[in-house]
């Protein structure tokens, strides 16, 4: 399995328009033939990882959309969406008032899920010619970072244009910590993941990629990653922290887990670290998922790691 691979999700198009009022912004906005409305497709907003379109064709979800035109001859672009918010409703997708396509024209759309909205006022996003800076981004705050792009869609007369669908590409790591018990049951007395990338400035554009700065690592005085006093059985798996989405990582070097327990019957706790640089997963790629197990016996403690494509489920039991 390619674990580089960037996993992306395709939104079919969908005929929907949502808003009684058409937005005019100057004579090339102004009400036209329904034909020509402008209409999209796209994803969902959500706290969990999003897995496919399924998941995303959810009333109320959201993305953000940019969009821009310019004749086929050249020139200057005129705007046509800023950050506007894309909603679906009744399981079709749409936005507040109606623009047009003006047939003549080639148009540039870029999307960012979740939308600018929903990630709170301390996030600031921008898109300036396709290249998309989103500030201050939280990974801990569960949103399911992506991209998309849908470029060069020349409007000819005489010809019906398609709605506009998007394949959306993750921006973030997604990320499993797991527990088994062997012999005996065990609890979890302190449960913590330290030195993770978990903030940043993303910049990303189609041709140059993505790359991400002033990034904050956790440590072992806050909480970000943390779970206590969970109890497992013996021959039992828990997934400590849930689903868990990171900013991918090239380099895990002070990336460990901290952890407390103790065994059936015993009143002291004992205490380990584990370096997560030192397994077969060298790096944390962007669009796909390290399922983590930490298995815990009286002879000995051990971590493997499986490396899964973003949606496949890990259904192991052991991974000795």
């Amino acid at each position: 399995m390619n674990n580089n691979l960037f996993k992306t999700l395709f939104i079919p198009a969908v005929a929907c328009l949502l808003g009684a009022c058409t937005e005019s912004t100057g004579p090339d906005m102004e009400a036209g033939d329904d034909s020509l409305a402008i209409r999209f497709a796209g994803p969902a907003v959500t706290r969990a990882a999003i897995d496919d379109a399924d998941d995303m064709q959810t009333d109320g979800n959201s993305f953000s959309v940019w969009g821009s035109y310019t004749a086929v001859t050249g020139g200057t672009a005129t705007s046509v969406f800023d950050a506007e918010k894309v909603t679906c409703l009744s399981g079709m997708w749409g936005y507040e008032g109606t623009r047009y396509w003006l047939p003549g024209n080639t148009y540039d759309f870029y999307a960012l899920y979740p939308s600018t909205g929903t990630l709170g006022d301390a996030v600031s996003v921008a898109c300036t010619d396709g290249t998309f800076t989103v500030k201050n981004f939280v990974a801990t705050k569960g949103h399911d970072l992506m991209t998309a792009e849908r470029t060069n869609i020349v409007i000819e007369a005489d010809k019906a244009p398609e709605s506009v669908s998007f394949k959306f590409s993750h921006r973030l790591t997604r990320l499993a910590f797991n527990i088994r018990a062997v012999g005996r049951g065990v609890t979890v007395t302190s449960f913590k993941v330290n030195g993770v990338t978990y903030k940043g400035d993303l910049t990303w554009n189609a041709s140059g990629g993505s790359s991400w700065s002033n990034t904050a690592k956790t440590n072992d005085s806050d909480a970000l990653l943390a779970a206590k006093d969970i109890s497992i059985t013996a021959g039992e798996t828990r997934n400590m922290l849930g689903d868990v989405l990171l900013l991918p990582h090239t380099d895990l070097t002070g990336t460990e887990i901290a952890v407390s327990y103790r065994f059936e019957g015993e009143t002291a706790d004992r205490n380990s670290t584990v370096n997560l640089s030192g397994g077969n997963a060298k790096q944390w790629d962007a669009g796909s998922q390290y399922a983590y197990t930490l298995t815990v016996s009286a002879a000995s403690l051990a971590i493997n790691v499986k490396v899964l494509d973003w949606d496949e489920q890990d259904t192991s039991v052991s991974w000795q």
